[in-house]
């Protein structure tokens, strides 16, 4: 007498799961960092754009405006006329400002001038990011070095 019997053993499971559980402590580890890098570059990437969106604000209300970095670095405030803060941005962990730059906030005169040229270091979990801020006909250019 033939039965037909469909399955798999106690033996095929196990090789099959332990060949899974091999390329998920593989994977995992890889994947992290692709999103640490991924999110951090996307952090870069707002920054710049509030620093063109602060010189752009200045110039349309013909108001000073700043950016400045809070806690320690981990985050950056958009401030407007009165010293009120109009947005505060966190960096993603492990992202931070680094303290012993020469720019301490990045200011813009009512006309839109960056009042302190310079270099802004961003330290991230692949490396310093120096920003380099210059004013070029009218508009602030941020060099990513």
């Amino acid at each position: 007498m033939k039965t037909d019997e469909n399955g798999f053993t106690f033996l095929e499971m196990l090789l099959v799961l332990s060949v899974v559980a091999i390329l998920t402590a593989v994977i995992l580890p890889i994947g992290d960092r692709w999103i640490t890098r991924q999110s951090e570059e996307e952090a870069l990437y707002a920054f710049i754009a509030t620093i063109h969106h602060a010189q752009a604000f200045a110039m349309a209300n013909e108001t000073y405006t700043a950016i400045k970095f809070r806690n320690s670095g981990s985050s950056y405030s958009l401030y407007a006329p009165s010293t009120v803060t109009y947005s505060t941005i966190d960096f993603p962990d492990g992202m931070r400002w680094v303290s012993g730059n020469r720019i301490s906030a990045i200011e813009f005169h009512p006309k839109g001038h960056i009042i302190n040229p310079g270099t802004v270091v961003l330290r991230t979990s692949t490396g310093d990011k120096r920003l380099t801020l210059q004013l070029q006909h009218g508009r602030v250019l941020v060099y990513d070095q």
